[in-house]
C-alpha cells in the first residue's frame, strides 16, 4: 500500500473519530439538560413564587405603615370608633379575631371584594358556568395601590407549601401560585362564601399541590389576606368531572375555601377538590 493511501485512510479514521467524539459531546449535553431540567426549572419557578409572596408582604407592611399603624411586639387590640376592641394585631402587622366592617387602609378594596361577595350570594353566582367565567379578573388592582397583583397568601404546613394568591386562573399565574376563581367569592371570608382558588398538581419540578392527597380532614389551611389570617379546616374531598361547576358553588350558611387542582396525577382528566371551613 503506498504512503498516500495510507495518509488517506488514515485522515478518513481520524474525521470518523472527530465525528463520533462530537457526536458523544452533543448527547452527553443533551442528557446533561434532560438531568438539569427539572432542578433547574423547579429552583426558578419556586424563586418566582416567593418572589411574589415577599412583594405581597411588602406591599402589606406598606399599607399598614402609610395608616399609621406600628407593628407591635406583641399582639394589640384594635378599636373602632366607640373605643370597642374588635381585633389584634399581631407583631406581623396581620389581623385576627372579629374582623372588622371597615379597614383601617384599603377600605376601598375591601368593600368592593365584600360587597362582590354578597352580591355572588344573592344572584346564586348566575355567571359561573364555564371557564369564560373565571379565567380573568374583573379588578384592576393598581387602582387601589397594589401593583403586584398578589392577594393573599395560603399556608399549608401539612405539604411545607405557600403560594401566592392571583386573580383569575391562567397560565401565568398558575405557573406562580394559586389562580383565583372569578365568580367565586373573594378571600376574605363571611358566611354565605366559597373561595375557589386552583394551582396545579406540580409544575416544572416545583411541587405545589403535587401531594394534595396527604390532606386530611381535620388538617389546617391557612389564608392571609391584606388585612388579616384565616384558619380553615379540611372537611371533606371530592373528585369530580372537569365541568362540574356545581360542586364549587357557595352554601349557605357556611364559610368555604376550596382547593382545585388536577386528577389522578400524571392524567389530569379529572379534579380533586379540598373542602376546608373555618375555624
Amino acid at each position: 500500500m503506498s504512503e498516500k493511501k495510507t495518509a488517506t485512510k488514515r485522515k478518513k479514521k481520524r474525521k470518523k473519530y472527530i465525528i463520533l467524539l462530537i457526536l458523544l459531546i452533543i448527547f452527553f449535553l443533551f442528557g446533561m439538560v434532560l438531568f438539569a431540567y427539572p432542578f433547574v426549572s423547579r429552583y426558578y419557578i419556586e424563586k418566582n413564587s416567593q418572589s411574589a409572596i415577599s412583594e405581597f408582604e411588602r406591599e402589606r407592611n406598606e399599607f399598614i405603615q402609610s395608616a399609621g399603624i406600628e407593628i407591635p411586639e406583641k399582639p394589640q387590640p384594635v378599636t373602632n370608633a366607640n373605643n370597642e376592641v374588635i381585633s389584634y394585631i399581631d407583631d406581623e402587622g396581620v389581623l385576627f379575631g372579629e374582623i372588622p366592617e371597615e379597614q383601617i387602609y384599603l377600605d376601598e378594596l375591601y368593600q368592593f371584594m365584600k360587597n362582590t361577595n354578597i352580591r355572588l350570594y344573592e344572584t346564586k353566582q348566575e355567571n359561573f358556568k364555564d371557564s369564560s367565567s373565571y379565567t380573568v379578573s374583573p379588578i384592576d388592582l393598581t387602582k387601589y395601590g397594589v401593583k403586584s397583583g398578589v392577594v393573599g397568601q395560603i399556608e399549608i404546613d401539612k405539604l411545607k407549601v405557600t403560594l401566592p394568591i392571583f386573580l383569575g386562573i391562567n397560565d401565568e399565574n398558575l405557573a406562580k401560585g394559586y389562580g383565583h376563581l372569578t365568580e367565586t367569592s373573594y378571600p376574605i371570608g363571611g358566611v354565605n362564601t366559597s373561595c375557589v382558588v386552583a394551582a396545579h398538581r406540580g409544575y416544572g419540578g416545583a411541587d405545589m399541590l403535587r401531594y394534595v392527597e396527604n390532606l386530611v380532614p381535620g388538617d389546617v389551611v391557612k389564608v392571609t389576606n391584606f388585612w388579616y389570617t384565616m384558619e380553615y379546616q379540611v372537611t371533606e374531598i371530592k373528585i369530580i368531572e372537569p365541568d362540574d361547576v356545581k360542586t364549587l358553588l357557595i352554601q349557605p350558611g357556611r364559610d368555604i375555601l376550596i382547593l382545585f387542582t388536577c386528577h389522578p396525577y400524571g392524567i389530569n382528566n379529572q379534579r380533586y377538590l379540598v373542602y376546608c371551613e373555618r375555624k
